[in-house]
């Protein structure tokens, strides 16, 4: 005969196969949100980096030829005549306004420093593009007039330039993927553990116990053990199956997204064809003991509520829980994050899906989130398991 917790966990899986909201919750969702999400982002990021270098509208206050001629020398920049330039960059007509001082043309032929200033929005993005692209072209105008001033003093240019320096990029393709994508990652697929579990944490808890079928289960020839056995494997399994879904949408993207995106995806390094088979199983591995713990945590609280829109309330906190870790290693690098960070709940998981999407591998980090998410999976177990000897807890009303 069949174990009980084993027959339990059938009617469980069979009861989410046949309801929609669970189809659509944790099976539909991953699959389309994940991909849907990250090509949005790619497409908005390259789109706003294209944008903010189109038809750059500059005003220019006084009249220098020279400096005229190196603003409308930039295909992407366009001087623009304004009667309130100040007034017209505030509300976006102007991206950035140029003013050159009175006695611009004297101080430049007096070999003297000359007076200009760029005026620009630093919150607006394009406006403060704009202010980069015009310092850019004015700084290269102010070296040709330098070089011209050394030249009639039969002076070598070379002669104000002593060091000869040059940037150098150490990074590497995946070290560069997982700077961009190292928070958004993380969040989607620990959040797609808590979103995997919670409809059916609430039905299987809270719902079953409105509905009255908890109380006729529990007179089932099984005990309450293996009841609640069946139960958490259910949402153990409906968690770590939306995580699962998550992780290979995410995958997918990535691998095809530089073919289908073109250039720019490419220029924002958004590819993680370099991800090998010991990486996903890595992050899916973490996800397994993470789905678990949200298991066990939601169908613990559930058990609080006396009806699913009570549970649905007492549950929605697992979404901020799932995003503060996340949000805790968002501006650090894998070299700044501190050892303790490994054996902390969610945030062990989080940390070590960042060291590889860097392509880091650190077998006893790997061993640390491991061990560590095991116990607080246990825990979360055990604190169920007492919640559900409760019968005031259990059965309704």
């Amino acid at each position: 005969m069949k174990r009980g917790w084993w027959i339990v966990f059938q009617k469980e899986i069979k009861e989410l196969l046949t309801d929609r909201k669970m189809w659509l919750g944790s099976i539909v969702l991953p699959l389309l949100v994940m991909p849907a999400l990250m090509l949005f982002i790619a497409k908005m990021q390259a789109g706003a980096a294209e944008d903010a270098r189109k038809n750059i509208n500059v005003a220019l206050v006084g009249h220098n030829a020279r400096v005229e001629q190196a603003i409308s020398k930039i295909p992407e920049m366009h001087l623009v005549e304004k009667s309130d330039p100040l007034q017209a960059l505030k509300d976006g007509d102007v991206r950035a306004v140029v003013t050159i001082g009175e006695q611009f043309d004297q101080q430049v032929q007096a070999q003297k420093p000359a007076g200009l200033t760029i005026a620009y929005d630093p919150s607006n993005q394009k406006s403060e593009a704009a202010h980069g692209l015009v310092q850019q072209t004015l700084q290269v105008l102010s070296q040709e007039v330098a070089a011209e001033r050394l030249t009639k003093l039969n002076v070598p240019p070379e002669t104000l330039l002593p060091f000869d320096v040059q940037s150098i990029d150490t990074s590497e393709e995946n070290q560069k993927a997982g700077s961009a994508l190292g928070f958004i990652v993380p969040l989607l697929l620990v959040l797609s553990c808590v979103t995997g579990a919670m409809p059916v944490a609430t039905d299987l808890m809270a719902g079953e116990k409105e509905r009255g079928t908890l109380e006729a289960l529990l007179t089932a020839p099984v005990n309450s053990r293996q009841v609640l056995t069946g139960k958490l494997l259910s949402v153990s399994v409906m968690s770590f199956l939306s995580a699962l879904l998550s992780t290979l949408a995410m995958v997918a993207t990535f691998r095809f997204m530089p073919s289908s995106e073109g250039d720019s995806s490419q220029d924002l390094h958004f590819s993680l064809s370099y991800l090998s088979a010991v990486d996903v199983l890595t992050i899916l591995g973490a996800l397994f003991f993470v789905s678990i713990m949200f298991g066990a945590l939601m169908l613990g609280v559930s058990s609080l509520a006396k009806t699913y829109k009570e549970a649905q309330t007492y549950l929605a906190p697992f979404v901020f829980v799932a995003m503060v870790p996340v949000y805790a290693t968002m501006m650090m690098s894998i070299n700044e994050i501190p050892t303790q960070y490994f054996l902390l709940p969610v945030l062990n998981t989080t940390t070590l899906m960042k060291e590889v999407l860097y392509g880091v591998s650190d077998p006893a980090h790997v061993a640390m989130v491991f061990g560590s998410s095991l116990v607080f999976a246990i825990l979360a177990v055990v604190l169920t398991a007492n919640l559900f000897r409760r019968e005031s807890l259990i059965v309704k009303g």
